[in-house]
């Protein structure tokens, strides 16, 4: 999906968005979803609005990037649950978030709400890709995790790439380097040994987008998302 891995700028680019790029959260209650955390979001352009409740939520939204385009955010205040946060920046797009479950912990998709009248009851959902998003978004982490030189934490990276029908990741580029050449060589590296156990849906759009951001665990010395994925093994 473009729409938003992300925080990302460019998820025009591809036809999802995967927002929320590190998804292994140091508090149990954070991975859950259902942790109280400060909103202080402005009405502002919808796809900007998601990328900061990704950041301030660190859990995925998937949607198609068309889905948000041209829609305006509502404000969002106060000490909230990522779901209800997330609903009433939603109010007035004609837009709503279904919550669904992840290998990593949970994400949210964005549909069309029943009966809605805008342009986004037009452009319609993910169809049935809405687990797939999440799926890609698992396995690049454990491929991004396998190598200490790739492994997300400390640095923001921008990514774009297709995925073929036996499930091998393509044309794999970095949009945004990370700071350090040898980590941008090794995460292009990573992700082209990728080779997904599902095949790609018939109507996925492609390329995919994915932004992965950094983690408040460097600072605050909580689980990393490697370390939480190590663990899962």
């Amino acid at each position: 999906m473009t729409g938003s891995f992300a925080p990302l700028r460019a998820f025009a680019l591809a036809g999802f968005v995967f927002c929320g790029g590190t998804l292994a959260i140091a508090q149990p209650a954070l991975r859950s979803g259902d942790a109280f955390l400060s909103f202080d979001i402005p009405a502002q352009p919808l796809s900007d609005a998601l990328r900061e409740f990704a950041r301030v939520t660190r859990l995925p939204t998937l949607y198609r990037s068309e889905l948000v385009d041209g829609l305006e955010s509502s404000p969002v205040h106060g000490f909230l649950t990522a779901q209800t946060a997330l609903a009433q920046l939603l109010e007035s797009t004609g837009l709503v978030a279904q919550r669904i479950a992840s290998d990593t912990g949970p994400a949210f998709v964005l549909r069309a709400a029943d009966g809605a009248t805008s342009g986004a009851a037009e452009r319609g959902g993910l169809g049935n890709l809405a687990g797939y998003p999440a799926f890609v978004q698992a396995r690049v982490m454990s491929a991004l995790c396998a190598s200490a030189d790739s492994a997300p934490g400390a640095y923001r990276a921008l990514l774009r790439f297709g995925v073929r029908p036996g499930g091998a990741l393509e044309n794999v580029e970095l949009l945004s380097s990370t700071g350090d050449a040898r980590r941008d060589r090794a995460i292009v590296a990573s992700l082209q040994r990728v080779v997904l156990d599902i095949a790609p849906p018939a109507d996925l759009h492609q390329p995919l987008t994915l932004l992965i951001v950094p983690n408040a665990a460097r600072t605050t010395g909580a689980t990393t998302p490697c370390t939480t994925e190590r663990r899962d093994r």
